[in-house]
């Protein structure tokens, strides 16, 4: 078996992965909780206003972590692969990128933070000193992008996932801390910038104990850097025309039906979020493997990772989907309480459709991302989908019905997706008939077997939280077994088989 494709540590780093997602998302909801009884509305506003100056710049640092994981990704699974090169020239790019950050945000990030942004008297000195400490903690994450994206590479999952469980214990200890000291926003901005470079030098410190590779030296390659330069460009790009539309979306919902909408619509944003984070700890444990089998030209097993890994995200898609799709109303008033507002429920259940879209699509992602042929398939379908914001006005327009609205995004996801699988196709060795074969068919054949079997037993499952309980447990059981039988190819069974006999 290939060193880059191993079941064996998919599996594990998918079970690592999930331990960690546990317990993270615990633990931040509780900081949550601790960061506004310690701060209160206001100063937890104001902390949030001001760091959002600085996440405005993140758009143009997401290409560039985008681009160093891949290359660095990519060199690792070369048998001859030149890691330390990679690794060195993209941490001193970042250095490079770093000091231009700091001027912008220390010029126009300043001026917009004193004339545009609405900052009560009494906090101003100290969000000041928030914003300082913002744009350090900032800089000191974008450093420590080589040494993260050097772990996802080596596929070290558990120290990955150990020193995500650090930083979330450490920004929990930061909440609860500042209930000892005055001028509690001030010191929480400080102890945020602490807990950002310890966790910073914790990823250099492993880094340089287990990858000789992460020995620093000054020197950038050129061919390199030209690489990274097009690929970064081209990232930006497309998180920049990624952005207009969302917030576009936010804009036009608030054109429409205003700011009430604008909160259903956030709340279903948040909701697929949550969604995701449960199906894309699977997709992390993958994504390395489909990058270093194209590198070092293992076709078979990159496109086998690609098929298997997008049916899979489809299938944990399908565990909190289809349950949810028979008890939405009675789940969103558990988790908002009994009065919900207009549209909450049809809202909710389609972005948990476009939740599936997502997931199935990222392992497709990754795999076209692997070939560096990225200019038409990643720009070419964002400017496609900006044609949303003028759809669901005009939508609006004849219906005056929000739900036209709703349908009208859902539609252009599912065009924009397909747009996407196509040009897929053409700048890569995945094929369309291939893509409804193994992936579409079989998707399809789950999702309508498990929803006539949760339909089936919904009806005996009391509207209450047993019978959620309940409901989720059985159909859970019954989706196992129907992937089993008919998701499945005859080379997974045989290893869902193997696993079974070995525990």
């Amino acid at each position: 078996m290939s060193d880059n494709f191993n079941k064996n540590r998919i599996i594990k780093n998918s079970l690592l992965l999930y331990v960690r997602m546990l317990f993270t998302m615990w633990i931040n909801l509780y900081a949550t909780r601790l960061v506004l009884q310690n701060l209160g509305v206001e100063d937890m506003g104001v902390y949030g206003v001001v760091g959002s100056i600085v996440s405005i710049f993140s758009v143009f640092t997401g290409g560039i972590t985008s681009a160093v994981q891949r290359f660095i990704t990519f060199e690792a699974g070369l048998k001859e692969g030149n890691v330390n090169k990679v690794f060195c020239s993209s941490l001193n790019v970042i250095f490079i990128l770093a000091g231009i950050l700091l001027i912008i945000l220390e010029s126009a990030g300043l001026w917009f933070f004193y004339n545009k942004i609405n900052i009560p008297e009494a906090s101003r000195e100290a969000a000041f000193w928030v914003f300082q400490f913002s744009i350090l903690t900032c800089l000191i994450n974008l450093v420590s992008i080589p040494y993260n994206a050097l772990i996802i590479a080596r596929e070290k999952m558990n120290a990955f996932a150990g020193i995500s469980i650090i930083q979330v214990i450490l920004n929990c200890a930061a909440a609860y801390l500042i209930s000892f000291f005055d001028s509690r926003l001030l010191w929480y901005a400080l102890f945020m910038l602490l807990a950002s470079f310890i966790v910073r030098l914790t990823y250099q410190i492993y880094c340089r104990i287990k990858f000789p590779e992460s020995k620093y030296h000054y020197g950038i390659d050129k061919t390199l850097l030209k690489e990274i330069g097009k690929y970064t460009g081209v990232s930006t790009t497309s998180s920049i025309l990624q952005m207009i539309s969302g917030q576009g979306i936010t804009l036009v919902i608030n054109w429409t039906f205003g700011v009430a909408l604008n909160a259903v619509y956030n709340i279903a944003l948040q909701l697929k979020n949550s969604i995701l984070s449960f199906a894309m700890n699977l997709f992390k444990a993958i994504a390395p493997q489909i990058t270093k089998t194209y590198a070092n030209g293992e076709l078979e097993h990159y496109k086998k990772l690609v098929y298997t890994g997008s049916k899979l995200e489809i299938f944990l898609i399908y565990f909190i989907m289809i349950p949810f799709l028979f008890r939405t109303e009675y789940i969103m008033k558990l988790w908002l309480g009994s009065s919900l507002p207009p549209y909450t429920v049809e809202f909710a259940q389609c972005i948990v459709f476009i939740s599936l879209l997502y997931a199935a699509f990222e392992p497709i992602r990754t795999a076209i991302l692997a070939t560096n042929k990225i200019r038409n398939f990643m720009l070419i379908p964002e400017s496609f989908y900006l044609l949303v914001l003028p759809v669901s006005y005009l939508c609006y327009q004849f219906s005056q019905n929000a739900m036209w609205l709703i349908i009208s995004i859902v539609g252009m996801d599912v065009l924009t997706a397909c747009l996407r699988i196509y040009l897929a196709s053409k700048v890569s060795i995945l094929e369309i008939k291939d893509i409804i074969k193994q992936i579409l068919i079989p998707a399809i054949l789950v999702g309508f077997f498990s929803s006539i079997n949760c339909y089936f037993f919904s009806t005996f499952c009391h509207n209450n939280l047993f019978g959620l309980f309940m409901l989720v447990i059985i159909n859970s059981l019954s989706i196992v077994i129907i992937i089993y039988l008919i998701g499945l190819s005859k080379s997974e069974k045989k290893l869902i088989n193997k696993l079974i006999i070995k525990f």
